[in-house]
């Protein structure tokens, strides 16, 4: 199936690395897919505050006050570059480069703080000689409100080459209006899509993100072919996790996902676009020996906060935690380093979580199980431990299995290639009520 899709457009260091460095990524090459991720992804949490309130956003806590320091944001590139701070949390031998990762709220906001993080980590790392000197990478994701202030343009012309930036734009104005909306209630389309249009023509930007919330899941079809004609090829689209779908919400999903497939398709997008929806890796059972957690947030990431403290992910940060009365998983500070995780019982719980752990009986038992997403840090916020996983997402996964059946067998026929079908294991019961009785073509 992948052969007819262009994936990974998207201008990340670590699709970037081997071929700038073969001789260093050729070092990587045997060893496990967990073992050769050759980065390292670290966040400065520059600000929480956003000049957007999205209806579905999971930082619940945002405010105008805290807002990372030049001192604060000194001390992070210092201690990010010491191996003994990082108490091997980070490899420097392992983890041949690093993206530096600015979030927010909303990362635009703090400009100025990031080009003096960006400029202080140059200097830093070519007087130490670090490993890190030439094999970095700036990511942001923005909401696209600020990109043409002039000191962002002026951040992005001197760091062309090495800044990946995305733009969120949930498709054509009805849809984006109706959930990602100014403080004062408006919506902010008008100003987001100028901002795409500039990216695409300033920095070449393929891609961007969408998230689908029950406020929005009608104009799916409708609003990717909104970007499409945008000029954007690379779409990340999911659904969130939070505990909001319901059971009949699968049948609007599916149908619109199938007007989606027909249209990729018919119009041969798929050589040149890719929507990450359409998976051809997802559907299957999956073995009891692939054990270990889906989301990064259990270890595996470093978030700084504003005031200098260290997180697994931000998820675990108070303003990303809707429960007030669960804390936050704080696992050091700039000052001391990064605890050992025996220090932190939570932190310890982080770093132990596997998929059966965590995972009800009817998740590791479902025929469709591979591709089911889950966030550690949202379970945690809901649970109060992260080793239970939310389920919420059940029923849209399962419709948009069945999509995928649909999109890539269909593909195979346009192509004429039978040799490579996406196999359907979702129960009768499951395809009967998606499709309300319908059914669908089978391709055995």
């Amino acid at each position: 199936m992948d052969k007819y899709l262009i994936k990974n457009n998207r201008n990340t260091f670590q699709d970037q690395y081997p071929k700038m460095y073969p001789e260093e990524a050729e070092e990587v090459l045997h060893l496990s897919p967990e073992d050769s991720i050759i980065t390292k992804n670290i966040t400065f949490v520059v600000t929480e505050n956003c000049n957007l309130r999205c209806t579905y956003c999971y930082e619940c806590g945002k405010n105008q006050t805290k807002k990372m320091t030049k001192e604060v944001a000194r001390k992070a590139v210092d201690t990010i570059l010491d191996q003994k701070k990082l108490n091997k949390y980070i490899d420097f031998n392992k983890h041949k480069c690093v993206i530096l990762e600015f979030i927010g709220g909303e990362p635009l906001l703090e400009i100025d703080i990031i080009d003096y993080v960006v400029r202080y980590f140059r200097y830093k790392t070519t007087i130490m000689n670090h490993p890190w000197r030439d094999k970095y990478m700036i990511s942001m994701t923005s909401n696209g409100m600020l990109y043409d202030d002039p000191k962002v343009q002026r951040f992005i012309k001197k760091n062309m080459g090495r800044l990946s930036i995305s733009i969120t734009i949930d498709g054509d104005k009805q849809l984006h209006d109706s959930c990602r909306l100014t403080i004062d209630g408006k919506g902010s389309y008008d100003t987001v899509e100028k901002s795409v249009k500039h990216a695409i023509k300033q920095i070449g930007m393929k891609d961007t993100k969408v998230t689908f919330a029950p406020g929005n899941i009608r104009f799916i079809n409708r609003s990717i072919r909104h970007l499409f004609d945008l000029g954007l090829t690379n779409i990340s689209a999911n659904c969130v996790f939070e505990n909001v779908w319901k059971k009949e919400d699968s049948i609007i999903f599916y149908d619109q996902l199938i007007q989606l497939a027909d249209y990729i398709i018919d119009n041969e997008i798929y050589k040149y676009g890719y929507v990450s929806i359409f998976d051809d890796q997802i559907g299957t059972p999956m073995s009891p020996a692939d054990d270990k957690n889906w989301c990064g947030g259990d270890g595996q990431m470093l978030a700084i906060g504003t005031d200098g403290r260290l997180f697994p992910c931000i998820r675990f940060m108070q303003y990303s935690l809707s429960n007030p009365n669960t804390k936050e998983i704080c696992i050091g500070d700039l000052d001391t380093g990064v605890k050992d995780r025996k220090e932190i019982p939570m932190f310890d719980c982080l770093c132990s979580i596997t998929r059966s752990s965590q995972s009800p009986k009817e998740c590791l038992e479902c025929p469709v199980a591979s591709g089911c997403a889950w966030c550690t840090g949202y379970n945690y916020d809901v649970f109060g431990t992260p080793n239970k996983r939310a389920t919420f997402i059940c029923p849209m996964h399962k419709a948009r299995v069945l999509a995928c059946y649909y999109y890539y067998n269909k593909l195979a026929d346009k192509e004429k290639d039978y040799t490579d079908r996406f196999e359907l294991y979702l129960s009768e019961e499951d395809i009967d009520y998606i499709t309300q009785g319908k059914g669908i073509k089978r391709w055995e």
